[in-house]
């Protein structure tokens, strides 16, 4: 097989981030056993696909200072306007952020603040971790990645094409070490503020920047690997139908594991899958203009949904659900948060890409192993 050309676009991708929003989007609307599994397989989807995309798209006349730019302002600004528009929702509704606080213990002074800078889920601190926008904790893991990407990416840049297999292999272990390193966790007799035992294992496996960056990392990978040629035409569905054998199996193992660990392969196999067919030109459902805009605004659907729907259950939610049924319920929660997610989208975080987040020009210096990775991308 030949490389695949750092330039192609990958639509499918796109189109794709759409359906992990929903997924997280559904797993908050209606937090069930069924549905909360959904939920954190969609965000290990997230992270994963973040290492694919950055990886794929590097470029030798990028610099570790551009390219953080640039994910400054991607992240950021959405950030920023969803974490105020939160503390006016704590303020003005009383309402906490997450069972068991008050407004006041998440919306005001340091919790606020650690959110704002994304460094709030570092510390098994309950106040913190959910403080002002719960679902901003990815962000503090993706701001991890994006920090460490210009020093990872070089090593595995040089790793040669024989020898990637091996380290797929060993990065899919580092991802099932994690749920066992959280179960031999110990914590000190709970005080307040602190989690307990079990909660202390969940914030290892779940929020804990570094415990997620093995999913990063299997993104890293598999991008190498299709840059490299490996494009077989397997499309999403096999992936898709693995990662729900996967959910359903959650129950049979310690829930740790149903963190990243059983969904790890299925959801590599989608991204392989959907890279694939576009690096083959074939198209699919998920690269179609209607889904690359819904894949463009999943971001900020991602970060707005959760405070559409406290509102939605706080004034409205449990007349309508009686009134039109779940189905039109979740109809309308999905339009509404669509369009409020359109509106950031083209208000918020487009204009600032445009103004702020462009490449640098051709002839900027470097960083280290961009050069070995248009080299040995298709060795």
């Amino acid at each position: 097989m030949t490389a695949a050309p750092v330039s192609s676009r990958l639509p499918s991708l796109t189109g794709l981030r759409w359906l992990a929003a929903f997924g997280v989007f559904i797993g908050h609307a209606y937090p069930t056993a069924a549905f909360i599994p959904l939920a954190m397989a969609s965000v290990s989807f997230f992270f994963v696909l973040s290492g694919f995309v950055l990886t794929w798209s590097a470029r030798q006349d990028d610099t570790r200072t551009a390219f953080w730019r640039r994910r400054f302002f991607k992240v950021f600004p959405n950030h920023v306007v969803t974490w105020a528009s939160m503390l006016v929702v704590i303020a003005v509704t009383g309402v906490a952020t997450a069972p068991g606080f008050a407004d006041d213990d998440t919306s005001q002074g340091l919790p606020a603040l650690t959110n704002l800078l994304l460094v709030h889920t570092w510390l098994p601190v309950r106040e913190l971790i959910f403080s002002a926008n719960p679902v901003s904790w990815s962000l503090a893991a993706e701001l991890a990645f994006y920090l460490l990407f210009p020093l990872l990416f070089p090593v595995v840049a040089r790793v040669r094409a024989a020898l990637l297999p091996a380290l797929l292999v060993g990065v899919i272990a580092l991802i099932w070490l994690v749920p066992l390193v959280s179960m031999t966790l110990t914590g000190p007799p709970v005080a307040e503020g602190q989690l307990d035992e079990p909660m202390l294992r969940f914030w290892f496996v779940y929020y804990f920047p570094l415990s997620r960056l093995p999913e990063f990392l299997l993104g890293v990978v598999l991008a190498r690997l299709v840059r490299g040629g490996f494009t077989p035409s397997v499309g999403v569905l096999p992936g898709v139908a693995l990662t729900a054998a996967a959910l359903a199996a959650t129950p049979l193992l310690p829930m740790p594991f149903s963190v990243a660990a059983l969904t790890a392969l299925p959801l590599a196999l989608v991204v392989v899958g959907a890279a694939s067919a576009d690096v083959r030109s074939v198209r699919t459902v998920w690269g179609t203009r209607p889904m690359v805009f819904l894949g463009e605004v999943s971001f900020a659907l991602y970060l707005s949904h959760y405070q559409i729907i406290l509102l939605f259950d706080l004034y409205l939610g449990e007349r309508v659900r009686e009134a039109i049924g779940a189905t039109a319920t979740v109809l309308l929660l999905t339009a509404v948060c669509t369009l409020v997610a359109w509106a950031m989208f083209a208000w918020v975080e487009k204009p600032v890409m445009r103004r702020f987040g462009s490449r640098p020009r051709p002839g900027s210096a470097r960083p280290p192993g961009v050069r070995e990775a248009s080299r040995t991308g298709g060795s």
